[in-house]
């Protein structure tokens, strides 16, 4: 497995993790506001955060464009090497730009893995019957992409990335019933989404309380056996018994660590169905001018708010028991099954939080100014200072 250099201040440390290079158009950013080059650069740009390193990010993945790569010597070369050794190619095949369609074929040509993203409706005419995720420039467009790039690539981490995978031909079948680029019949509409976000809302509760409660457990048990373990190591033990204390403590927590994992994992899957759902509802707010946002459509919008400040409050407490259990984990090997459990809950639970932090922001931005306090008196004289 190949490493991605001149990126290690975003890799995990200590980590061997997949090298990921990332294709696609790129503009100028140095060319004037509003020209054609800079539009391509910020929208690249765009899909390249809200998509692409957003999911790699929940896999520790660190993905790299051509932009970005620090070594000397010709960048033409360097691309090559990229696309010869890297583990995974994310190709944004929007437009069909030459550049990119020569990477991509060079790539495919050595059967190596790819991964194929694309605007709905600017998909090149020569690659549209490959396996393809389309989005639209939207929010919850770009947010559904990221959840499928995301599930592509938790297939490839924990079970290899394979050549030619995931652009298999996908066919429309023939006729005038055949659906077009730009639909899916089998895509959830508004309606569809707004239901599952109501239906999961309330489960979203239970899972933090399911957490909270493991959590609980977890911290009950070693409430009641440091003391044991220090009396132990303060009094040389043998190594035998402070073994065995390690080993009791290690059973007493495995299955609320397993209930723990299990209780982030559904709702990490959870606030999938509700973030969609909501960025959709957002979508169709931001539309709207001001004075159409009615009493419910704020009564929504506080209803997100609290809920993201509820999830945050949880979320910190999770980090930083995980923190906690880090040092106490590397005490015995006894300790790694329930400790992994618990490493695992606790990167899944805190790589939602920067959904929850979008969804906050985007609900704070649609919200009406508050008029001040009937107490606030902006005409007031400022205090006087008075030496004593």
């Amino acid at each position: 497995m190949s490493t991605a250099p001149g990126t290690a201040s975003d890799a995990p440390h200590g980590n061997t993790v997949p090298s990921c290079f990332v294709i696609g158009p790129i503009g100028d950013k140095h060319a004037e506001h509003g020209s054609p080059e800079r539009r391509l650069y910020e929208e690249s740009l765009r899909v390249y955060d809200e998509i692409v390193r957003a999911a790699c990010r929940e896999h520790e993945l660190v993905p790299l464009r051509a932009d970005a790569i620090a070594d000397t010597g010709e960048i033409t070369d360097q691309i090559h090497r990229r696309l010869q050794d890297d583990d995974i190619v994310i190709a944004d095949v929007s437009s069909g730009n030459p550049n990119v369609m020569y990477e991509l074929g060079f790539r495919i040509g050595r059967g190596k893995p790819v991964i194929l993203i694309g605007e709905s409706g600017r998909l090149p005419f020569d690659i549209s019957q490959l396996r393809t995720i389309r989005f639209r420039r939207n929010e919850s467009s770009l947010h559904e992409a990221r959840d499928q790039l995301s599930r592509v690539l938790h297939e490839g981490v924990t079970r290899g990335f394979r050549p030619l995978a995931y652009t298999e031909a996908a066919v429309a079948p023939p006729g005038p019933t055949a659906a077009s680029d730009d639909e899916d019949d089998d895509a959830p509409g508004i309606v569809d989404r707004l239901a599952q976000a109501e239906e999961q809302m309330e489960a979203v509760l239970t899972d933090i309380e399911a957490m909270g409660e493991a959590l609980l457990q977890i911290a009950a048990v070693a409430e009641e056996c440091t003391p044991q373990l220090d009396a132990a190591n303060d009094g040389n033990a043998p190594a035998s018994a402070r073994l065995a204390l390690v080993g009791k403590f290690s059973t007493a927590i495995t299955e609320p660590a397993a209930v723990f994992r299990a209780s982030s994992e559904t709702f990490a899957e959870r606030m999938v169905d509700i973030e969609t759902g909501i960025h959709v509802m957002l979508d169709s707010m931001e539309s709207l001018s001001p004075g159409e946002l009615d009493k419910e459509n704020e009564e929504f919008l506080h209803q997100i708010i609290e809920m993201a400040e509820s999830t945050r409050s949880g979320t910190t407490q999770i980090t930083e028991f995980g923190a906690m259990m880090k040092s106490v984990v590397g005490y015995s090997r006894l300790l790694r099954a329930p400790g992994s459990d618990i490493a695992v809950a606790v990167r899944t639970a805190t790589s939602v939080l920067n959904r929850i932090d979008s969804l906050e922001r985007r609900a704070r931005s649609l919200l009406p100014a508050e008029p001040p306090s009937p107490d606030h008196d902006d005409t007031a004289a400022p205090p006087v200072l008075t030496a004593s």
